[in-house]
């Protein structure tokens, strides 16, 4: 009977432990190889390894994907660019993975007659409303004067043949399916990417709701994990995962070959040098909302915060260790958080940490390849260099009172009033109080300077630089061996006053403001492991080494490249600590070893004499080494600034060439529009008048025709000098068309208008051009003035009416100017 009993509890233990736990996820799209990852993860056995049980949802008509999370009805779901607005709208939905880094969403046309998104004005769009508000596409639409009001939606019916046949001007669709339906059958056709156009955002976002990731962290973990193995072997094996799909998922009915080049386009748009696959960066997403705002999409204010990969499970983790034992109690860890999450920030795909370790856990997590990083003094890291093959990277300055300080020594004191303790002879028997064995500057520098053996056994240690000041206070111990800066940092902290302290043997070193008995040595140490790459190294000691040297910098602390721990070294020797201890070397070793007195001093003498040239020689190699290195710090230096200032000046330059049309090196269309829309909104805001000038010159092509594109192009560039020489520095002057120009003015009156655009025509007209000696004909400009309404609801109202304002001159003979006041 006890033997089935037990038989029966082993049985419930094993179902108990394959019971897999049920997760369901909805996607959002028709398209087969968009659902590969989930499909591989499934199939393969990645959910069901980490006890999931995953149901997969393919998008059904009418589904809000949002919806069926947080209502439970899924758990997980896959969105688009649009969740930052369900978050604007205060829907606790959290971001996990970006599965395509570039939208596939594209506008295709049969159309010969559209090359163009301006082209799509009045044009009929098969495209849902959820794909019209994809920010992509509208953005694209928007920057080419097209608004949603100005095109023809009409549902999808997913079905081809109404492009080829014309029954839409064009449709929404991903650039890795109908597009190679069309090439198969030789049907000509255009793609208007809103990546070529600049706007280039996330597609296919894995999200779930607040409620799963605080109350099933763990689950989600596992989810997220299996789900990303899912997609990196489906784009490292895209035919098996194609014939996967079209024997198995294949509700299409899409060909194999068709799969298979869904698969290889996807790939190029989910995967991003040198980034983990799914990463999201709230740099990207704070460009996506800013589009969103100006198409009017998102209307209420937004934030970032929790919404994005809140658990980190996108990034790679990078561990800091820093050295915060007892006796180094006034190290300030919140100072490396800080910096920890700022470096957070600057590398998307890592997630920085400090991490507080004793000596004896330092040493185990090096050994166990835990951590990336020390920061540690200077003793502990030659240690660890010597044992692990640690590289230091930096020497830091910690900051007191605005200065930064990167050596630091040690100060031997006692109490003010101990008259019978004047200098260190009169503390022979007395109770000295220090840190630690340990400490460099609570034990180490304090002893070297005393250079009495007969006081070390004295010496009682209290852990901390804070209870030895406590003790000498006290009367506990006669005297105290402490860092230097302790003494200052308990005044300015309210703990003690300086006169109540009497240091011994006091020295005083330029441009160092505490007090001290020793000479000083470098301050502490950040360092790199073995296994952590050269890469990341040099990327977070530029990150850190810029910041430093930033002057707006207002850290705790400060980096320099290392410092010369030559003198760190020759205390070690010194005191025959790791890695320089040795084994004694006595008379009875001698007597043992040689049987002849005479042959073991003869011995002893020559090997004091090769001891003292092999010091010597070391010396001097130590010296050279030491002038390497100096030289190398030298170099690097310079090195970082001349990258920087390169960086600088190429930002610069990138920003001027998105920014400026290149001929006329005024602004281009989309930067006009850009600036224009924030006068548009200032003006309405402060009830200002604003205008826009919309300016054609006119028959410009007959001028290209006769004397050629590089004539025209000439006449483009005096054109735009002589207007530029006419208009004020706060007017926004763009070219938004071939011979098409805008002009936004601000703060001046309808009449100061017209009297700016007829100076500009008048100007245009007098203006002579000469081609090959030979005078061209007058060239003139018609120009249509159009001013801001309280009706405007955007900038492109005001644009209209000047283009029909423009095009009214032109009907009227060119080369004058016309208002439109309605």
């Amino acid at each position: 009977m006890r033997v089935l009993i037990f038989f029966f509890l082993c049985l419930t233990t094993l179902v108990a432990h394959h019971t897999l736990e049920p997760v369901s996820v909805q996607l959002t799209w028709f398209h087969q190889f968009q659902a590969a990852g989930f499909y591989i993860a499934k199939e393969r056995g990645f959910y069901e390894e980490l006890d999931l049980n995953v149901t997969i949802k393919e998008f059904q008509k009418g589904t809000n994907v949002v919806e069926a999370v947080l209502s439970q009805e899924s758990t997980y779901g896959v969105g688009k660019s649009s969740l930052i607005i369900d978050r604007s709208n205060h829907k606790p939905i959290v971001a996990l993975m970006a599965i395509f880094q570039h939208s596939p969403s594209v506008l295709i046309t049969t159309n010969p007659t559209i090359s163009t998104p301006k082209d799509l004005y009045n044009r009929t769009i098969m495209m849902s409303l959820e794909e019209s508000s994809s920010v992509a596409i509208l953005s694209m639409l928007i920057s080419h004067g097209v608004q949603k009001e100005d095109i023809f939606l009409q549902p999808p019916s997913y079905n081809l043949n109404d492009l080829i046949n014309r029954k839409v001007d064009a449709m929404s669709c991903y650039i890795s399916n109908e597009p190679f339906v069309l090439s198969s059958r030789h049907i000509a056709h255009t793609i208007l990417n809103p990546r070529d156009y600049g706007f280039d955002f996330y597609s296919d976002i894995l999200f779930t709701s607040e409620n799963e990731i605080s109350l099933h962290k763990e689950r989600a973990k596992r989810f997220y994990t299996a789900t990303k193995q899912g997609w990196e072997w489906a784009f490292e094996h895209i035919p098996e995962t194609a014939q996967l799909i079209y024997e198995k998922y294949n509700t299409q009915n899409k060909s194999l070959e068709a799969l298979i080049y869904e698969g290889e386009t996807l790939k190029k748009f989910a995967l991003d040098e040198e980034k983990p696959f799914g990463v999201i960066e709230a740099k990207k997403f704070d460009e996506i909302a800013n589009a969103y705002k100006i198409s009017g999409l998102l209307k209420n204010g937004y934030d970032l915060k929790g919404f994005i990969d809140p658990l980190h499970f996108a990034k790679d983790m990078v561990k800091i260790g820093m050295l915060a034992s007892r006796e180094e109690s006034d190290v300030i860890p919140k100072t490396w958080s800080d910096s920890a999450d700022y470096l957070s920030t600057l590398f998307p795909s890592h997630q920085f940490s400090v991490v507080p370790l004793s000596f004896e856990e330092m040493q185990k997590s090096i050994e166990k390849g835990e951590i990336e990083f020390i920061i540690t003094n200077p003793v502990y890291a030659i240690q660890l260099e010597q044992s692990y093959g640690l590289s230091r990277i930096a020497t830091l300055s910690p900051r007191y009172k605005d200065h930064y300080y990167s050596e630091y020594g040690s100060v031997i004191f006692t109490k003010a009033s101990a008259k019978e303790i004047q200098n260190y002879s009169d503390l022979k028997g007395k109770k000295i109080g220090a840190v630690s064995p340990h400490s460099f500057g609570g034990y180490l520098l304090g002893v070297k300077e005393l250079n009495d053996p007969s006081l070390i056994k004295h010496i009682t240690f209290l852990d901390t630089h804070y209870n030895v000041v406590k003790a000498v206070l006290e009367g506990r111990v006669d005297a105290g061996i402490i860092r230097t800066d302790v003494l200052e940092k308990m005044q300015d902290e309210g703990l003690l006053q300086l006169r109540d302290v009497k240091v011994l043997g006091a020295k005083q070193h330029p441009n160092f403001p505490f007090l001290t008995s020793t000479e000083l040595y470098p301050e502490w140490v950040l360092a790199k492991i073995p296994h952590t790459s050269e890469y990341l190294t040099n990327e977070v000691l530029s990150t850190l080494l810029k910041l430093s040297t930033s002057p707006k910098s207002n850290q705790a602390f400060r980096l320099k490249t290392p410092l010369d721990y030559s003198k760190v070294h020759t205390i070690l020797k010194e005191f025959n600590i790791y890695p320089y201890e040795q084994s004694p070397f006595t008379f009875k070793d001698v007597m043992v070893q040689y049987k002849y007195l005479f042959l073991g001093l003869f011995i002893t003498f020559m090997s004091a004499l090769f001891f003292m040239a092999y010091i010597q020689r070391l010396n001097k190699k130590l010296l050279s080494h030491t002038q390497e290195i100096q030289h190398f710090n030298e170099t690097l230096e310079h090195e970082v600034q001349d990258r920087t200032h390169e960086l600088s000046l190429l930002n610069t330059k990138l920003k001027e060439l998105a920014n400026t049309d290149e001929l006329t090196k005024i602004d281009n269309r989309r930067h006009f529009l850009l600036m224009a829309t924030q006068y548009f909104h200032t003006s309405k805001r402060n009830n200002m008048e604003l205008h826009v000038l919309s300016l054609d010159i006119d028959l410009f092509k007959h001028v290209n025709d006769t004397y050629g594109h590089p004539i025209g192009d000439e006449v483009l560039k005096s054109f735009c000098k002589n207007v530029k020489e006419i208009i004020r520095q706060s007017d926004i002057f763009g070219r938004v068309g071939g011979e098409e120009f805008c002009i936004c003015i601000q703060n001046t009156t309808l009449e100061g208008a017209a009297t700016l655009a007829e100076t500009i025509r008048d100007r245009i007209e007098k203006t002579t051009m000469i081609c090959n000696g030979k005078n061209l004909p007058p060239i003139t400009v018609s120009i249509g003035i159009s001013s801001l309404h309280k009706n405007d609801k955007e900038v492109f109202d005001i644009i209209k009416r000047s283009d029909e304002a423009l095009y009214r001159a032109k009907r009227n003979g060119r080369n004058q100017v016309q208002v439109i006041l309605q």
